[in-house]
């Protein structure tokens, strides 16, 4: 039963293709169907992961794994789809591989990641909500979908900076203070 919430995580980066497919194929509807899918075990899975105390040193890496993966993937797509609000999804991947990155060599470094913060949960929920909007809304009037790109684009750049501090207390982990 621990293990359930990795599951969940591996669920979510599986269904990546899919949605690749259905996008490419131009069906925004079940592009749509698979996100909402992705963004719910989300859900499910940290709300398991913290209610029973099944976090796991792979889960925190793995969710926020499955996480950036898919909001690239959705970046990119989008990019290509919607490419007249291609500034927005420019900010949001660069923004997700700055993440990866970071995230990416911490690990290495074998620094031991606390979970997401409340800004980056409501980062997250605002990325797959207005991700799936346009999905399921591909004819939403320019200026509702330049809207929600704008807030989206200004939540994940406020996370972002809000992560900041916490990096650099990771960073410190890294490389000691030599001051001495």
């Amino acid at each position: 039963m621990r293990h359930i919430p990795n599951i969940l995580s591996a669920f979510r980066i599986v269904l990546i293709p899919f949605f690749v497919y259905q996008a490419i194929q131009g069906n925004m509807l079940a592009a749509a169907v698979i996100l909402i899918a992705s963004a719910l075990t989300d859900i499910v899975d940290g709300f398991l992961a913290r209610r029973f105390n099944w976090v796991t040193n792979l889960g925190k890496v793995l969710d926020p794994a499955a996480d950036k993966l898919t909001q690239i993937t959705v970046c990119v797509l989008f990019f290509m789809e919607f490419s007249q609000y291609w500034v927005f999804f420019a900010v949001l991947l660069l923004r997700d591989l700055v993440f990866l990155v970071v995230g990416g060599y911490f690990i290495k470094c074998k620094v031991k990641l606390s979970g997401a913060r409340w800004f980056g949960k409501l980062s997250t929920v605002m990325f797959f909500v207005v991700m799936i909007v346009i999905a399921l809304f591909p004819a939403l009037p320019p200026v509702y979908v330049y809207i929600l790109l704008a807030l989206t684009t200004v939540t994940a750049f406020t996370a972002m900076v809000m992560y900041i501090p916490e990096f650099m207390r990771y960073k410190r982990r890294v490389e000691p203070d030599k001051r001495l």
